[in-house]
């Protein structure tokens, strides 16, 4: 259990780490801008500086999670609340896509790929906080 477990783990901070680094990108690739073109400047500062401290917090603790595994799976007090904060991200993602949904066809791969991302996540957070090995 404990080897699929690591495995989720691992497969599941590195797909958030992948996020956290394209979501860097996503307001130029997906031309973000051009839905509010008269905008002001500072709605438009607004916008990159919320995506980019969102980017670097997503691939951030997604790194360091991904670094500290041994000892998030060891159990480690320690490090556990950044584990459960990032499950807990991924959970008000999936909330914030059902009660505000995305006004396009997205809207199901959307529910699809943050679903996934968090079950991703919660079934090592389950293990880690019924497991007799928290320290």
């Amino acid at each position: 259990m404990k080897r699929f477990v690591g495995a989720v783990y691992t497969i599941g901070l590195f797909i958030s780490a992948i996020i956290g680094v394209l979501h860097f990108f996503a307001p130029y690739v997906f031309q973000w801008y051009s839905y509010i073109p008269n905008a002001p400047r500072e709605i438009y500062a607004s916008i990159d500086y919320i995506n980019f401290f969102f980017s670097l917090l997503l691939t951030g603790l997604s790194a360091i999670l991904l670094f500290m595994k041994k000892k998030v799976l060891a159990g480690s007090r320690d490090i556990l609340p950044f584990y459960v904060l990032l499950v807990l991200s991924w959970l008000s993602r999936v909330v914030i896509t059902l009660v505000i949904p995305w006004p396009t066809s997205l809207q199901t791969w959307l529910l699809v790929g943050f679903g996934t991302e968090f079950v991703l996540t919660l079934l090592p957070m389950i293990y880690l906080l019924r497991s007799k090995s928290v320290r």
